[in-house]
C-alpha cells in the first residue's frame, strides 16, 4: 500500500507518497487541476490510499481522485494536530505528517457526507445565509432610526402598520436614502427566503426522515432540513451522547487526580446544528408541556441559558433515537423518561 498525504490548498496541493516501510517515494506540490492530480497518483504503484485534513473544498477533490486511489480518507484536523504536535508546521510537514499517519493506521477520521447530504447542505446554508443577511439588513435600518432619535410606535416595525410608519416618518435626506435602501433590500430577501423555503418544505415532504422530525415540537419542516443536512447519516454516530458531542451541547471535563469537575458546553463540532438546537429548545419549552416541565425544573437551580442547553441535549437525544428507530415523538414518552431520570439522581 502507498500511503499519500495531500495538504490541501484552493489553488495548489502538497504531495507525500510514503510506502509501508517509511520510505518516501514521491513529495512534491501539484496544481488542484484534475489532470495534474491524477497523474501525479497514476505515477505511483497501487493500491493507494490517499488522505486529506477537512477543508471547504474537500468534495472537489475526493471526485477527482477517488477514481485512482483504493481509498479516500477525511480526517479531523484539530486532532491531527494533536497527534503530531510539530513544532515546525509547512506544506511539506503536513503532508508528510498524513502520510506517516496513515500508514500507521492512526488516523482520526472525519464522516465524509455523501453526494445527497452536500446538495441539501448546500441548500440549506443558503436559506440560513439570506435569512442573516435579512437580519443584519434590519438592525442596520434600525441603527439608522436611532441614529435620527426616532421611537418605533410598534412591535414589529416590518410588518404593515410598521411599514406605514417608515414611509411617513420624517427623516433627514441621508438617513431617509438608507432607510429605503434597506427596505428594498429587506423585501428582497424576503421573497428569496421565501423561495428557499418552499423548496426546502418540499424536499420535506418526500423524507420520511423529516416526517419524524416534526412531530418533536419546535421542529418545523425547514428545521428538520437543517438537522438533517448537519447529521447526515445517525448511524455513524455509536449512541446519543456521540451526536451531542458533534453538535457541542455536552459540558467540558476536566479530570486531574481522580477529580473531575465541569465546565461550559464545547462548542466543538457543528455550529449550526447547534444553532437550530437551541431554536428548538426555545419553542419547545412554549408548546410542550413535557418540555417546559424540564426546563422550569432545571430553571430553580440553572440561569436560563443553562436550561435551554440543556434541554436541547435531551431533544437532540429524542432525535437520535426517532432516526434510528424510524419512530414519531410522543410527549408521554419524554415526560416518563425525565421522571425516571429524577428518581434515579434520587
Amino acid at each position: 500500500m502507498i500511503h499519500v498525504g495531500v495538504d490541501l490548498h484552493q489553488r495548489f496541493c502538497y504531495v507525500t507518497a510514503v510506502k509501508a516501510s517509511g520510505e518516501v517515494v514521491l513529495q512534491r506540490s501539484v496544481e488542484n487541476e484534475a489532470e495534474s492530480l491524477r497523474k501525479v497518483l497514476r505515477s505511483l504503484p497501487e493500491p493507494r490510499q490517499v488522505v486529506m485534513e477537512a477543508c471547504g473544498f474537500w468534495p472537489a477533490f475526493q471526485r477527482v481522485v477517488e477514481g485512482e486511489a483504493a481509498r479516500v480518507v477525511m480526517v479531523h484536523p484539530q486532532r491531527v494536530k494533536a497527534i503530531s504536535a510539530a513544532r515546525l508546521k509547512n506544506d511539506r510537514v503536513d503532508s508528510a505528517t498524513l502520510a506517516h499517519l496513515s500508514r500507521c493506521d492512526l488516523l482520526p477520521e472525519a464522516w465524509m457526507a455523501d453526494g445527497a447530504t452536500q446538495q441539501l447542505r448546500i441548500g440549506v446554508r443558503l436559506r440560513i445565509a439570506l435569512g442573516r443577511q435579512r437580519a443584519r439588513a434590519k438592525n442596520l435600518l434600525q441603527a439608522v432610526l436611532h441614529q435620527e432619535g426616532k421611537r418605533k410606535p410598534v412591535s414589529d416595525l416590518f410588518g404593515r402598520r410598521g411599514r406605514q410608519w417608515l414611509a411617513g416618518v420624517e427623516l433627514s435626506p441621508a438617513a431617509r436614502n438608507a432607510v429605503d435602501t434597506q427596505m428594498r433590500l429587506i423585501d428582497v430577501f424576503d421573497e428569496l427566503i421565501g423561495e428557499q423555503t418552499r423548496a426546502l418544505e418540499k424536499q420535506a415532504e418526500s423524507d420520511p426522515r423529516a416526517r419524524w422530525l416534526q412531530t418533536i415540537p419546535g421542529v418545523g419542516a425547514y428545521a428538520a432540513m437543517v438537522i438533517l443536512a448537519e447529521v447526515g447519516d445517525v448511524a455513524r454516530f455509536a449512541d446519543k451522547k456521540a451526536l451531542a458531542s458533534y453538535a457541542g451541547v455536552v459540558p467540558r471535563v476536566r479530570e486531574s487526580a481522580g477529580k473531575r469537575s465541569h465546565g461550559d458546553i464545547t462548542r466543538a463540532g457543528s455550529e449550526t446544528l447547534r444553532w437550530i438546537l437551541l431554536q428548538v429548545a426555545q419553542v419547545a419549552a412554549r408548546t410542550s408541556p413535557a418540555a417546559r416541565g424540564y426546563y422550569q425544573r432545571l430553571r430553580v437551580r440553572k440561569r436560563p441559558q443553562v436550561a435551554k442547553v440543556a434541554l436541547a441535549r435531551k431533544l437532540l437525544h429524542c432525535l437520535w433515537a426517532l432516526l434510528r428507530d424510524g419512530v414519531c415523538y410522543d410527549d408521554k414518552v419524554f415526560a416518563a423518561e425525565q421522571g425516571a431520570v429524577q428518581k434515579t439522581a434520587r
